[in-house]
């Protein structure tokens, strides 16, 4: 997914902080996907900008294992609740977590519905265009519905890629690398987590 010469094996660690900082730096600032990832990347960037000037990207962190190790439910009633519970058996030190109560608490993602409605809060019109980058969806389109219903134009690398994603869909890594390159050139970036994503975008 990444290139990166190495070299710092080579390179003493006794030295100054300041100077471990520095090359720390010059490493992030030395990263690039590879040629492949950054071609469809921006293959996608540029498919959204000719549909708009401006675009939002939504980052939704809502496959099923995030959702089952989280203990949180989207309000799938019964059958969400006997899914996600199966998929916990997985980790066995898991605790057994109150669902409503971790959401009471604010530490539950939002749900799609609730990420439209907190858009719609802070001022975004409906003719907004927004990509959301994500692995698969607990609950596929269904769930993903009332934002679409609330933001009509709202667009995945899957609806926009086409065949240009077949040799990268083996590999989860550089599935993220691409939604990756867009959540970057986007004009707002939006999550319902404090995950991965969001946070090497902070870091950018």
């Amino acid at each position: 997914v990444l290139q990166l010469t190495k070299f710092d094996y080579r390179l003493a660690n006794n030295i100054d902080e300041d100077l471990r900082k520095l090359r720390c730096r010059s490493n992030f600032h030395a990263l690039r996907f590879t040629e492949p990832i950054q071609a469809v990347g921006q293959k996608l960037v540029k498919k959204m900008r000719q549909m708009a000037n401006r675009f939002m990207a939504v980052h939704l962190r809502l496959e099923p294992d995030m959702l089952a190790f989280s203990g949180c439910y989207i309000g799938g009633g019964d059958k969400e609740r006997y899914e996600l519970r199966e998929i916990r058996k997985r980790w066995e030190t898991l605790p057994d977590i109150d669902a409503v109560g971790e959401r009471r608490r604010g530490k539950c993602p939002l749900t799609p519905h609730e990420v439209g409605l907190m858009l719609r809060a802070l001022g975004f019109e409906n003719d907004a265009y927004i990509y959301v980058p994500s692995g698969e969806i607990y609950g596929g389109e269904e769930t993903l519905e009332p934002l679409k219903d609330l933001f009509p134009n709202l667009y995945t690398k899957e609806i926009l890629a086409n065949e240009d994603l077949k040799p990268f869909l083996p590999f989860s890594s550089c599935l993220a690398a691409i939604d990756y390159i867009v959540c970057d050139e986007s004009d707002v970036f939006v999550t319902n987590n404090n995950g991965n994503m969001a946070k090497i975008l902070a870091g950018r």
